[in-house]
């Protein structure tokens, strides 16, 4: 039983994982930006995340406006990235945080989310700002709306020609 118990006990110190102090982030984002043709804006996060303490290969979390997401990871290990989506109808613009955490930050997050506890004293292990600068959603006149008001002022003046010839 005591070895079973020991076994159990590697295997969670294992799962854990290495923790990150000191994490570094260099970021680039993409967020869509046309929404005449699409009914959802897509937000994108590549980064590569340094440790002061050298820890590689950490499974990361990141806290964004939908929700708590998982953090992809290369094969290598060095480079993570974090996408959602929004309504193209209630996406605004402006600065995105994204708030990373590793294992143990994010089961201090879960915990304090099941206990409906403050969230804001979780410390995540970086934060990355992603800009989305807005979406386009077409003209705010129609060009068949432009035809047809310039059709009626060449008619309009056409006629209005015509009579002052025919007087």
């Amino acid at each position: 039983m005591k070895a079973f118990l020991a076994l159990l006990a590697l295997m969670v110190a294992a799962a854990a994982g290495e923790t990150c102090t000191g994490a570094q982030v260099e970021a680039v984002g993409f967020t869509s930006q046309d929404a005449t043709i699409v009914t959802k804006i897509a937000y994108i996060a590549d980064f590569t995340l340094s440790c002061s303490n050298g820890a590689k290969d950490i499974s990361l979390y990141a806290e964004t406006v939908d929700g708590i997401v998982g953090v992809a990871r290369s094969v290598d290990g060095v480079k993570y990235q974090v996408s959602w989506v929004e309504d193209a109808a209630t996406a605004a613009s402006g600065e995105r945080p994204i708030k990373l955490y590793d294992e143990q930050g994010y089961a201090a997050l879960r915990k304090a989310q099941r206990g409906n506890e403050d969230t804001s004293t979780v410390q995540a292990i970086a934060t990355i700002n992603l800009y989305h600068p807005g979406a386009y959603r077409g003209p705010w006149v129609q060009s068949e709306t432009m035809a047809i008001v310039a059709a009626i002022f060449i008619y309009y003046y056409a006629l209005t020609q015509k009579t002052r010839l025919m007087a």
